[in-house]
């Protein structure tokens, strides 16, 4: 991630707000039933840390991880704000250079953020038996979005691909969520 990706993103963030109330990415919420309460998470690119709350709110003791210092600096707060600071752990990181753990999480979330030279690494920092939920923009997105960077965008199907060693749960977004390619992947224990 280049510097003026931190600081474009900082500044986003600065300017946001983490709600009270916590509203994960619709997908998250609808496969609730297969979190791990009491794993160890993974939220890949958190962002403002919606679904950081989430997943420690249902349990999970979660690593944050970002580029953006602002965004985590919003998160640590709304989770100390909500009693889940002992579940939340913010790690600021450049995710073209940061190294994941190996055989680290029983849940790996990827939401809306793509680099394919991460998939094989978050394969490993798996745990045998890990849950992966990927969330990303497909290309449909740019007949919605004139101006909408290619780069972010993927193939449909290509998670199936990039993730073919997992156990596929399911690979359907929720009805409606046509401009993205989506994935639920168990590592084989």
């Amino acid at each position: 991630m280049s510097d003026a990706d931190i600081v474009k993103w900082d500044a986003r963030y600065r300017d946001s707000e983490v709600c009270g109330q916590i509203l994960p990415d619709p997908e998250l919420e609808a496969w609730r039933s297969l979190i791990p309460v009491g794993g160890v998470a993974l939220d890949l690119a958190c962002g403002l840390g919606k679904n950081t709350l989430y997943l420690a709110q249902q349990g999970c003791t979660v690593s944050a991880i970002d580029g953006s210092g602002e965004g985590l600096s919003k998160l640590q707060s709304a989770a100390r704000n909500l009693g889940l600071e002992q579940r939340v752990r913010c790690l600021q990181a450049d995710l073209d250079s940061y190294a994941l753990p190996e055989a680290a999480f029983d849940l790996v979330l990827v939401v809306r953020y793509l680099n394919p030279a991460l998939f094989t690494a978050i394969v490993g920092a798996l745990k045998p038996g890990g849950l992966l939920i990927y969330k990303t923009f497909n290309r449909n997105i740019l007949q919605q979005r004139p101006g909408f960077n290619p780069d972010f965008t993927i193939e449909s199907g290509a998670l199936l691909q990039a993730f073919s060693g997992l156990e596929v749960v399911t690979d359907r977004p929720l009805e409606g969520s046509v401009e993205y390619a989506f994935m639920i992947g168990r590592k084989p224990a």
